[in-house]
C-alpha cells in the first residue's frame, strides 16, 4: 500500500506480504544500504523486510532505521545479545508474516526482479498444482574493488564448480537426495539462492531448537538439510536473482576467524546425531548425515590450511593423525589430508593452482 506523507512517497506497513526478507544485520555499514534498496525496489511490492539487528558496534542499524522511517515494510528486531547468523536466522523466522520467505546476507543484494520472477513462478499452474516448499535460483558472483585482484580470482575460482540446481521439478526424498548424494560435487546448501514456504521454516525451527550456540560457519548446510529432507516439492527458476559479494571480513573469509569457524564446524559433527534422531522418518536421512560428517571433518582440515600449525588450541583432539602430519606440511599438506574425508574437486583444484603458482596462491 502506498501511501503520502510530507509530500514523500512511502510504503505502509501490509499485514499480509506474500515474501518476507530476512536479513541478518551485524557491522555491514559498507553494505547495508545496497542490500535495503535491492528489496525496497523491487519490482513485486507485496513485501517485509526483516532487518535482525545482531548488536554490531558500527552504524548498520541507524542506516536501517533512517529507511525503515521512510517505509514501513521494514522492520528492525534486536537480539538482546549477539547470537550468531545461525541463532539470528531462527529468531526472523518466528517473526515471519509472509507466505514466503528469502534470506539476503548484509553484503550481498537481490535483483529488482527476483521477487517478482519467483511469485510468477510459484504460481505457474504448468508446473505443478501446489505451491512448491522450494523455489531455487541462480546467483552472480561478484568481486569487491578494495580487495586485490588475486582475492577476486579466488572468489571467482571457488564458484565455478557445478551446483546441484536441478532444471527439473522435484517431490519428496529426490529433493534431499540431490542436494547432499547425487554427486561427489560441493552440496548447494547455501540458504539465501533459494525461497522457502513459511510453514516449513517454521516446521526446522522446532527441529532446531535443542541448538543454541552462537555459529556462524557451515550452520546452512545444517538448516538445509532439515529443509531438504522434510520438503515435499521443489521448482527451479534458470535464472541469476541474486547478487553475491567478495567481502573480505565476513566471518566466512576471514583467516584471523579460523578458530571459530573449527569450533562452529566441529560445533555441528557433534549435533549431527541430535538432528539425525529427529529425522529418522525421513529417506537419507543416515546417509546424508554420514556424508556431511566427513564433510565437515574435511573442512576443518582445510580451514587449517592458512593456520599456524603450533598454535591449534583443542582441536588437534579430534584429528591428532591429520595434524601431525599436517605440522610438515601445512597449506598443501592439509588439501591432502582433507581428501581423506572428502573426494572434493575443489580440493583438487586448490592443489593445482598452488603447485602451478610455485606456492603463492593459495585459494
Amino acid at each position: 500500500m502506498l501511501i503520502k506523507n510530507n509530500s514523500k512517497a512511502i510504503y505502509g506497513f501490509n499485514k499480509n506480504p506474500f515474501f518476507s526478507i530476512i536479513i541478518p544485520t551485524y557491522n555491514v555499514e559498507k553494505y547495508i544500504a545496497r542490500a535495503i534498496e535491492s528489496c525496497i525496489n523491487q519490482n513485486f511490492k507485496n513485501i517485509e523486510i526483516l532487518i535482525i539487528d545482531d548488536c554490531g558496534s558500527d552504524n548498520s542499524i541507524n542506516i536501517a532505521r533512517d529507511y525503515a522511517k521512510k517505509d514501513l515494510r521494514i522492520r528492525i528486531i534486536h537480539n538482546k545479545k549477539n547470537l550468531g547468523t545461525f541463532q539470528t536466522r531462527l529468531e526472523g523466522i518466528k517473526k515471519i508474516k509472509g507466505e514466503y520467505v528469502l534470506f539476503l546476507d548484509a553484503d550481498d543484494y537481490l535483483d529488482f526482479k527476483a521477487c517478482e520472477k519467483i511469485y510468477c513462478k510459484i504460481h505457474n499452474k504448468e508446473e505443478s498444482n501446489n505451491k512448491a516448499d522450494i523455489i531455487h535460483f541462480k546467483a552472480h558472483y561478484l568481486g569487491n574493488k578494495n580487495s586485490t585482484k588475486l582475492e577476486n580470482i579466488k572468489h571467482k575460482i571457488r564458484y565455478i564448480l557445478p551446483t546441484c540446481f536441478s532444471k527439473k521439478p522435484l517431490k519428496d526424498n529426490k529433493i534431499v537426495y540431490n542436494f547432499f548424494l547425487r554427486s561427489n560435487h560441493f552440496p548447494k546448501f547455501t540458504l539465501w539462492d533459494k525461497c522457502y514456504k513459511r510453514n516449513i521454516l517454521i516446521k526446522v525451527n522446532k527441529i532446531l531448537e535443542p541448538i543454541t550456540a552462537n555459529i556462524t560457519m557451515a550452520e546452512d548446510m545444517l538448516k538445509f538439510f532439515v529443509i531438504a529432507s522434510i520438503s515435499k516439492s521443489y521448482l527451479s527458476i534458470n535464472e541469476k536473482l541474486y547478487f553475491y559479494c567478495l567481502n573480505n571480513n565476513s566471518s566466512t573469509q576471514n583467516i584471523n576467524n579460523i578458530n571459530k569457524r573449527i569450533f562452529d564446524i566441529n560445533y555441528i559433527i557433534n549435533i549431527l546425531p541430535i538432528v539425525q534422531k529427529k529425522l529418522l522418518n525421513y529417506k537419507y536421512t543416515k546417509e546424508v548425515t554420514q556424508k556431511m560428517s566427513k564433510n565437515l571433518k574435511s573442512l576443518i582440515i582445510l580451514e587449517q590450511r592458512f593456520y599456524d600449525l603450533d598454535n591449534m588450541g583443542g582441536v588437534d583432539i579430534v584429528f591428532t593423525n591429520s595434524l601431525d602430519y599436517l605440522k610438515n606440511y601445512s597449506y598443501l599438506g592439509a588439501c591432502i589430508a582433507s581428501l581423506k574425508y572428502w573426494n572434493r574437486s575443489l580440493t583438487y583444484i586448490r592443489i593445482i593452482v598452488y603447485i602451478l603458482s610455485f606456492g603463492k596462491i593459495k585459494l
